[in-house]
């Protein structure tokens, strides 16, 4: 609009002032109908009353007149403003004076008048305008008493009303004051949000992963361009507020009629798209509304980027398996050399010493391998009350009876039943290897943290040392002799895999392995 300055404050004033020019034409009008309807009462109440009739008609003429060229030539806010007070204090003077003393009515459009000036003009011109209301009350009333001594009461009253006048006047001032605070305070709220809304806006378009927002009656709240890409949908839906139904009526089939709960994951396929999507469903609670958050990944390019973080990792790991070969390889040689011409106890010391280096070497080559396998990822919901006790009795059955497993009731977590089987193995027997033989059993402790569950494998051994933590889940790193420092590794990223951590909780006594992991209540 034209009209609008550069500052929100200028432009609030241009609106008020045109509500205020709106109000006098419509007061004025009012007050002609009025003098019409009951004209023949004020020639008798009124000193001047032609004076009275036709001071309104031209009050009337200036305000329509003032209001047609505040509304459509918004130039020179401040002048404009200006002219209108002082045509509102002249009519009012004339007003008074035509009645012959202020009078109710009177008084309070000029208290008004007063009033919306200390609202609408600058500090200076305010209080101009309130002395030129005064000084025109006062001395139209002192003029008056020259032709009628009635009137010399009349002047008490009128200082009255001026002293009211500069009362309001300085509430006024007081009020714009704190009105200014206001306006500067939701001014800077407004530009910081809109800028925060900028910011989202350029991270979200920057980020390759699709995230789509739908409100409780499905529609896109909130979408990137990623996400109109991965689910076929036109750009510019991404800065409308549309039905899912219109812009993706195969993913809004399948999550109306098929609801899905927090933290469930799918593999979703569209006649739009030629992509097939991972999506994640989120649940967000914000203030009085329910949101669902949907985040889309590219089936190809995900199962992509983890064969690519398999091949980074196995080229991390060259090095270690050349060097940790290299010691076992030195042992077998030297052992093989030393074995010509030795003796015969000698001999069988000797081989003892080569087949222990060479099922070294084979045990390093199979977990690696296993790290190297491109086993595909399918986390699904896993009721741990079931799961446990089968893994106890069906891969564990000979150290069953030194397993204590502390677990509530129907507690469920989303991971890959092979690889979480694989985990815990690996956690269970190496905690049962660093086991107190003076104790007679490990611990197995499910709990529910909401939202995650924790799986603990608590041993009451002599725990791990505290230069050593660092170092637990780095490859071919290993406290004991035999071991490969592979197992605590391919562990930790299977549980990576599935969306959990697996880290070490220091004890007072022993070791604690915790995997933490997505839950889901039954």
């Amino acid at each position: 609009m034209q009209a609008q300055s550069s500052t929100p404050l200028s432009y609030t004033i241009y609106r008020l002032g045109l509500w205020y020019t709106l109000y006098r034409l419509l007061i004025v009008t009012g007050l002609i109908i009025i003098f019409q309807l009951i004209s023949e009462q004020l020639n008798t109440d009124y000193n001047q009353p032609v004076l009275y009739f036709y001071t309104l008609i031209a009050y009337c003429a200036a305000s329509l007149i003032q209001f047609l060229l505040f509304k459509f030539y918004p130039r020179q806010i401040d002048h404009q403003l200006i002219m209108l007070f002082v045509i509102d204090v002249i009519a009012l003077g004339l007003l008074t004076f035509s009645v012959g003393a202020p009078n109710l009515n009177i008084s309070l459009l000029y208290v008004i008048t007063v009033f919306s000036s200390t609202i609408l003009l600058p500090r200076k011109a305010s209080l101009v305008m309130t002395l030129f209301a005064v000084i025109s009350l006062i001395y139209q009333q002192f003029f008056s008493s020259f032709f009628d001594y009635n009137n010399l009461n009349s002047i008490g009253n009128s200082a009255v009303l001026a002293f009211i006048f500069f009362v309001i006047y300085g509430i006024g001032r007081i009020a714009i004051k704190h009105f200014k605070i206001l306006e500067n305070i939701s001014f800077r709220q407004s530009q910081a949000l809109y800028q925060l809304q900028n910011i989202n806006r350029y991270i979200l378009e920057q980020i390759d992963d699709g995230y789509l927002v739908l409100d409780e009656n499905y529609y896109v709240v909130l979408s990137n361009p990623a996400a109109c890409t991965l689910l076929g949908i036109p750009p510019l839906f991404a800065h409308e507020y549309l039905p899912l139904a219109k812009t993706q009526p195969d993913l809004f089939e399948l999550l109306r009629f098929a609801p899905l709960d927090d933290g469930e994951q799918f593999i979703f396929e569209s006649q739009l798209s030629t992509y097939n999507v991972h999506i994640k469903v989120q649940r967000l609670i914000v203030p009085h509304q329910a949101l669902i958050l949907l985040r889309l990944h590219d089936v190809q390019q995900l199962n992509q980027q983890v064969q690519q973080l398999k091949l980074a990792a196995l080229g991390q790991l060259s090095a270690s398996i050349a060097h940790e070969i290299r010691n076992p390889l030195a042992a077998i040689v030297q052992a093989n050399e030393l074995y010509i011409g030795s003796e015969a106890e000698q001999q069988h010391l000797l081989q003892k010493m080569i087949s222990k280096q060479s099922q070294r070497i084979n045990d390093i080559i199979e977990d690696t391998l296993r790290m190297a396998r491109n086993d595909s990822t399918h986390p699904i919901l896993v009721q741990l009350d079931s799961f446990l006790p089968h893994l106890m009795s069906d891969d564990l059955s000979d150290v069953q009876h030194q397993i204590r497993l502390n677990m509530p009731e129907n507690i469920a977590i989303l991971f890959d039943p092979k690889q979480l089987t694989q985990v815990l193995i690996n956690l269970i027997r190496n905690a049962l290897r660093h086991n107190d033989p003076s104790a007679n059993h490990i611990i197995v402790s499910v709990k529910f943290v909401r939202p995650y569950v924790f799986i603990d494998v608590i041993d009451f051994g002599n725990g791990v040392e505290k230069r050593d933590v660092s170092q637990l889940f780095k490859p071919f790193f290993s406290t004991e002799i035999k071991g490969t420092g592979l197992g605590l590794y391919l562990s930790h990223s299977l549980c990576e895999a599935n969306h959990a951590t697996l880290s070490y909780v220091e004890q007072e006594k022993g070791a604690c392995f915790r995997i933490q992991c997505s839950t889901k209540d039954k």
